[in-house]
């Protein structure tokens, strides 16, 4: 366990609960009481209001107001407006009571498909929540801890994946493990063939897909392993696709979603991508030549610990985001073959700068520009700007509303950006002493970053007891 400090505020590696009032103030909810300095429209307006705006009315007025508010001043800004809207008089706050609406506002602002709280109302509450930490830098921090049989193995992860409830690290010998969100506890591991060893890193885990059941992961030799995400213990994973080095070249980076699985691979020109139907297996493309002038290097990550040549996204919408230092490109999973994004950088690319969220993706060139764009429409969203000693060592990652990046020079930090304006700031920066970086990935509610070990950093909500 180890302690972090924000510039904004302190905190603890044990997990504290925040008042409700103290973060969100301005949610709007059944128990909100009007202000005494605002008197709202006269009993006999209020009757005329009831026979005219009947509450289908008003619960669509009030989706809408939201709905704009999220548009145009970001998803924290939804919440104060309507704060302002029920405070009219008690017919529309009684529109506030309505859990349906406030579903509809979680799904469309917040991107929640499920619930885990007892109302769609406190999902709302504990999303703007969650998202105020990210603003302010209000945090715990903790450091997994392998099952007691494991921790003398002194092994390097080298690739991190998040879900809601669980935080899946890859290794080089080609196990993943799998920690709860939650509790921190190792439950499970799980296992590869140890197959033809084509250098000393040749099993090491590029890639990692969590789905509601499954979970895959992919190594450098090519390799494609299946499982059940539930299982506690030690596993035996399915070996789904057999890679052949000496055709393809390295894996280099693995992505997907339920549907598609999509690997970079160097070492062979013309093979940069293949693209696998996630259900059956069955390769339904391979071309591209995007890592064309990485072959060499693909071919040294399976004996050395080299930068990673090249990354690969998948977005929910299933757009593929691929980059090396010289070339970005985007394309449908479904249409590998037409290319929507293709564009290089005067500068290059911070390979390990480059990450998705359910619509957008984000990369920072050396030059220190870092650039959001939609990716269904290509439009530039927001843009910010890095010092040049940031940009050295740096890392990236991204969730729905905020970019946060690590560098270790001069000062290590983690600094959180904004994205939701077209000229990002950055809110916050986190001290985190975190070594020589392997992996960084971000989630709804946490952080991950892999070194020497790795960090967790959780900006959820701790719910009342």
């Amino acid at each position: 366990m180890s302690s972090t400090t924000s510039s904004s505020s302190s905190s603890s590696s044990s997990s504290t609960s925040t008042p409700y009032d103290a973060v969100a103030p301005d949610i709007p909810g059944p128990s909100t009481r009007r202000t005494a300095q605002f008197e709202g429209p006269s009993s006999s307006r209020q009757r005329a209001m009831n026979e005219v705006l009947p509450e289908p009315f008003l619960e669509a007025l009030a989706n809408q107001l939201a709905l704009d508010a999220a548009n145009y001043n970001g998803r924290l800004a939804a919440a104060p407006a309507l704060a302002n809207l029920f405070q009219v008089c008690s017919t529309w706050r009684e529109v506030s009571r309505s859990d349906l609406l406030w579903e509809h506002l979680t799904r469309r602002i917040w991107r929640r498909t499920f619930r885990v709280s007892d109302t769609w109302h406190r999902e709302y509450i504990n999303c703007h929540r969650t998202a105020r930490n990210f603003e302010t830098g209000r945090l715990t921090s903790s450091t997994p801890q392998f099952n007691h049989s494991e921790r003398r193995r002194s092994l390097i992860c080298r690739c991190l994946a998040l879900s809601d409830t669980r935080l899946a690290c890859g290794f080089v010998d080609g196990t993943v493990r799998v920690f709860d969100l939650e509790t921190y506890d190792h439950v499970s591991t799980f296992l590869s063939d140890h197959g033809h060893l084509f250098g000393p890193f040749s099993r090491s885990v590029s890639g990692i897909v969590i789905t509601d059941s499954n979970i895959t992961f992919a190594r450098l030799d090519g390799d494609i392993y299946v499982d059940a995400i539930d299982v506690h213990g030690q596993s035996q994973a399915r070996r789904a696709v057999s890679g052949f080095v000496m055709n393809n070249g390295a894996l280099v980076g693995f992505a997907g979603t339920r549907r598609w699985w999509v690997g970079m691979f160097a070492g062979i020109a013309g093979r940069a991508f293949q693209v696998w139907n996630a259900e059956s297996g069955e390769s339904v493309f391979v071309g591209g030549r995007l890592t064309d002038p990485e072959t060499v290097m693909g071919w040294h990550m399976l004996t050395e610990l080299v930068e990673p040549v090249g990354r690969v996204r998948v977005t929910e919408g299933e757009f593929v985001v691929a980059c090396t230092g010289l070339r970005l490109i985007c394309f449908n999973a479904w249409n590998p073959g037409v290319l929507l994004r293709d564009v290089m950088s005067a500068s290059g690319f911070v390979v390990s700068s480059m990450d998705v969220s359910e619509e957008a993706f984000v990369v920072v060139e050396r030059e220190g520009v870092g650039t959001v764009w939609r990716v269904g429409t290509m439009e530039l969203m927001s843009r910010f700007l890095l010092r040049g000693s940031w940009v050295r060592g740096l890392w990236g990652c991204m969730n729905l509303g905020y970019v946060l990046t690590y560098s270790p020079n001069p000062t290590p930090f983690v600094r959180v950006w904004n994205i939701e304006q077209e000229e990002g700031r950055m809110c916050v920066r986190v001290y985190l002493r975190a070594g020589e970086v392997n992996s960084m990935v971000a989630h709804h509610t946490h952080m991950a970053i892999s070194s020497s070990h790795i960090n967790l950093l959780d900006f959820g909500v701790q719910e009342d007891p």
